[in-house]
């Protein structure tokens, strides 16, 4: 009991700073980097990011998802030089989230108030963390700081400021069919396609089998954050900058819109991906990095530029962000899609071995076989109408839904039948697994147009 006292009195005592001198500069840029607990309310904490907005930190689990998502990515010499205790390096990176990309995304955090350099190693560790580096703040200056809105998926509301209620979801950015106000692509745009009633391909048995008959649905994504594709929504205060590209040649010039600390997808791919929400165009970058060490800034395999009002495609032969030449986040599933209880557009799969041929709207193949076999880039395959999809779980049965009225769409080269999804804590993994029970012997190849070879 003593000991929570004192602990009390501690976090009580550091609400001095935050009071009376607030309105000499914006509150949530004097506490930038900074974990910030209400004490008025349980102890409900916040992150409060670089850009000077703040992050509901639930629990454990919800700590280690924002903080990754909000991470950059720090080269091997730069993290050795930070571990060392290089000051210059510590004054640029304390408070924010550095994530090692050669070393599997580690994540670290430099805690502004202890000056501890800290693994992220999990939810625990997060919330351990969190408690650690935590300031104590009133209710009416935690008012003070907006509350982040960079993401589809950032589950923040007012109403965690004035009472210790879990945030609720936030829907005003995403609509069915639209995110962030923005139509993905017009009506009549083939992401956007009703192939329920189109003909089968003549080649259909064949592409199937190659893709795998006996090997179910595997659902890339859930709530677990190192799976899925994040996405970031950007404005016109959004800066841009120039990227560095290896394939210029096919890569569209800029600049790019991306954030302050952009979600990044885990992994050796590295997907970036920005709505920029006033101009309603989506910027996608392949193996993005912004190189800290000499001052390089951001550099990508490859990247594109997509005007969600127009249907024009790339020009054939290139590539874009994924290997057909297609854009990612129209063919991502999202839990806000998912929880209104409608996908209204095709979802991104992989298949492991594809031949040197696309379909539109793909516009680039990522295979030297000539075996006609193999499933070209961009075919589009449906879950067939007959396959009783009656006793699946919610979030399940609306994705294959989806799947009988839409279709999968065929982007890049990888494992059978993994398709792709945004990350998101309101995602429930059991439900999603159910749809592992669905073979691929429950798909046909739809005709949706000849092959460009």
């Amino acid at each position: 009991m003593l000991k929570k006292i004192f602990a009390c009195l501690s976090i009580v005592a550091l609400l001095a700073p935050f009071s009376g001198s607030a309105a000499a500069a914006s509150l949530g840029d004097r506490l930038k980097g900074q974990v910030l607990l209400q004490v008025q309310s349980h102890g409900e904490a916040w992150y409060v990011a670089p850009s000077g907005t703040r992050y509901y930190l639930k629990d454990g689990a919800a700590a280690y998802a924002v903080m990754r998502s909000l991470g950059l990515g720090i080269t091997e010499p730069d993290y050795a030089s930070l571990a060392a205790g290089n000051a210059s390096l510590r004054n640029r990176v304390t408070g924010k989230i550095v994530l090692r990309v050669k070393a599997h995304g580690e994540a670290y955090y430099l805690c502004p108030r202890t000056g501890v350099l800290s693994y992220i190693k999990d939810g625990g560790a997060a919330f351990q963390i969190m408690r650690q580096c935590g300031l104590g703040i009133s209710n009416s200056d935690l008012a003070q700081i907006p509350i982040a809105l960079t993401s589809a998926d950032q589950n923040v509301s007012q109403q965690a400021t004035s009472n210790s209620q879990p945030p609720t979801n936030n829907s005003q950015l995403t609509t069915n069919g639209s995110i962030a106000g923005c139509q993905i692509f017009p009506s009549d745009n083939p992401w956007n396609q009703d192939i329920s009633n189109s003909p089968v391909s003549a080649n259909s048995a064949a592409y199937i089998n190659s893709i795998g008959n006996a090997k179910g649905l595997h659902p890339d994504f859930g709530a677990n954050d190192q799976y899925g594709i994040p996405y970031n929504i950007a404005d016109n205060s959004t800066p841009k900058y120039s990227v560095a590209f290896d394939y210029a040649d096919q890569s569209d010039k800029g600049p790019y819109p991306i954030p302050d600390r952009p979600a990044i997808e885990a992994g050796s791919d590295q997907h970036l991906l920005v709505l920029q929400k006033d101009e309603c165009k989506l910027y996608e970058l392949y193996d993005a990095t912004l190189n800290t060490d000499r001052g390089a800034g951001w550099t990508a395999g490859s990247g594109a530029i997509w005007d969600l009002k127009s249907d024009a495609l790339r020009p054939d032969g290139w590539t874009s962000a994924d290997a057909a030449g297609l854009p990612i986040l129209p063919g991502l599933v999202r839990y806000d899609e998912v929880n209104a209880g409608v996908i209204d557009h095709a979802i991104r799969f992989t298949a492991p071995k594809t031949q040197r041929a696309y379909i539109h709207p793909a516009t680039h193949y990522a295979s030297s076989s000539t075996d006609a076999a193999l499933p070209p880039m961009g075919l589009r395959v449906r879950l067939k109408a007959s396959y009783d999809i009656s006793k699946l779980p919610p979030q399940a049965k609306v994705i294959a839904t989806a799947m009988k009225k839409y279709g999968m769409l065929l982007a890049d080269n990888g494992s059978s039948w993994f398709f792709q999804g945004a990350y998101s804590p309101g995602w429930n993994d059991d439900d999603l697994n159910t749809l592992k029970n669905i073979p691929g012997s429950a798909f046909e190849a739809v005709d949706t147009g000849a092959l460009v070879k």
